[in-house]
């Protein structure tokens, strides 16, 4: 394949505050149709922590990344062409919908409609997928800001491969955003 161009962008980290005011604007603007719902191509993420999708840094699961081979010499650990043409139709190591999240929108006729009551009217979460009610558990972003909490530590593949001394003072240094 000949690549004929790239686009690319340059971000200033000092200036991150974690708004998400780029991942929003962007997923509006490039993703609004069905079936994107869960693209991000910006997104904020807080480090240390599971990232999304959810473990993608994890280079033994996903086969990513690079390996030497017996000669020595760089090769990718997913393999090569012809691996990757046997494939091509069916990767059995892609994330599945649970390691994004399942999309949902909110019922929000619910809103428009309920009738007049004591109580103010609800808009419940419904799946995008199967279109029922449903409990939103987790999606992107969903540990920002618990960078180095103990419930997402442990989920951390980059993490998992540093010691304990090193692991505890990371996590008392520093919290910052990746955009």
């Amino acid at each position: 394949m000949k690549i004929m161009a790239q686009m690319a962008m340059v971000m200033n980290l000092d200036k991150c505050i974690g708004c998400h005011t780029c991942s929003v604007t962007c997923k509006q603007a490039w993703t609004n149709r069905a079936g994107t719902e869960y693209v991000w191509f910006n997104n904020v993420e807080t480090r240390p922590g599971q990232g999304y999708p959810r473990t993608y840094e994890d280079q033994e699961r996903w086969r990513g990344g690079w390996i030497r081979d017996k000669r020595g010499r760089l090769r990718l650990r997913d393999g090569g062409r012809l691996s990757k043409l046997l494939r091509i139709f069916s990767n059995p190591k892609l994330p599945s919908i649970n390691d994004y999240y399942e999309p949902w929108t909110y019922d929000y006729e619910n809103l428009t409609n309920a009738p007049l009551g004591e109580h103010m009217p609800t808009a419940p979460p419904r799946s995008l997928i199967s279109g029922k009610p449903m409990k939103v558990e987790w999606s992107a972003n969903w540990d920002d800001d618990l960078g180095g909490s103990p419930e997402i530590v442990p989920g951390d593949p980059i993490l998992k491969k540093v010691s304990e001394e090193v692991r505890l003072e990371l996590e008392e240094t520093f919290m910052f955003y990746l955009p």
